[in-house]
């Protein structure tokens, strides 16, 4: 019996920490610069408790870290990990593809 056939396959595990439709928007966003949630509610244009479920959901997944930049009210900016930084070449190979081939049917 082939091994590798009892192990998960290294694509598909990548994508599968994109269990939202948020999720990669969210952190491409924070690839892009957007630091603050207002920001990113701005720019996405996601509701807030979504966006609080995704940004935490990243922050669990060590793709994000979030750091408090005021105290009263306590306000966090969310910056990429080097784990979420290593994405990018995905990102961007993707945004290349779209690009390309866009979402219609090819003729």
């Amino acid at each position: 019996m082939d091994s590798s056939a009892s192990r998960p396959d290294p694509f598909v595990t990548a994508l599968s920490v994109f269990r939202s439709r948020w999720d990669a928007p969210v952190l491409g966003a924070c690839l892009a610069g957007v630091r603050r949630f207002d920001d990113y509610q701005r720019t996405l244009g996601v509701s807030r408790k979504t966006l609080a479920e995704r940004l935490k959901y990243l922050v669990s997944e060590g793709l994000l870290f979030r750091e408090c930049y005021q105290t009263r009210p306590q306000r966090y900016e969310y910056r990429v990990t080097d784990k979420g930084l290593e994405l990018l070449p995905a990102f961007q190979l993707m945004a290349a593809w779209a690009d390309r081939w866009g979402t219609g049917p090819v003729s």
